[in-house]
């Protein structure tokens, strides 16, 4: 009979370490993470099981192929150093196949793309695709993206990177908080 209590109380504890050192990881990056913004587009899609979000499309979507890039199609997992480009906006500086470190450095997932002006191509996946917002904001969000974008402006995405993870904080139109502008317009 003890053994079963053992296992019991191996497995309640598991079940409440696996998500809180999940919490803990998420809430590491934002609070020690390096600050990175991104340029991205910010479309409202509706889902009736995740709700409503705004869809995080990093504008930087492809690089040149890194040499030794395996061909025949899957996906391969690479590390992008970032740097600051015009406006604080980070782009990508180079790729590696293998691991590497740095306060900029971010996971993606790349597939060959093909060749582009004579130029190999990889495709990168980020390792984020959408921001979660309160329900009553998410509409009056997609509106304020979607004039902002017919304007010419740019939707930045910002990120906090720490040790090979990265956490979406926020969308900004003009440096402001989406949320802040549609509680705004909400009102």
């Amino acid at each position: 009979m003890r053994p079963a209590i053992a296992v019991f109380a191996v497995a309640a504890v598991a079940q409440w370490f696996l998500p809180l050192s999940g919490i803990w990881q998420h809430e590491r990056v934002l609070s020690r993470g390096t600050l990175v913004r991104i340029e991205c587009a910010a479309p409202d899609p509706y889902d009736p099981l995740r709700g409503r979000y705004l869809a995080v499309r990093p504008a930087q979507s492809s690089v040149s192929e890194p040499e030794g890039f395996p061909r025949g199609g899957g996906r391969v997992p690479v590390w992008a150093t970032l740097e600051a480009g015009d406006a604080g906006l980070a782009r990508i500086k180079s790729v590696s196949l293998e691991p590497v470190s740095g306060p900029t450095v971010i996971p993606l997932t790349a597939r060959s793309w093909g060749t582009i002006n004579g130029t190999d191509v990889i495709g990168l996946e980020w390792p984020f695709d959408r921001l979660y917002l309160k329900e009553r904001l998410a509409p009056d969000a997609d509106k304020l993206v979607a004039e902002r974008r017919r304007d010419g402006k740019k939707t930045v995405a910002e990120i906090r990177l720490l040790d090979g993870q990265a956490v979406l904080t926020d969308i900004l139109l003009d440096g402001v908080s989406i949320r802040e502008l549609a509680k705004q317009q909400g009102k």
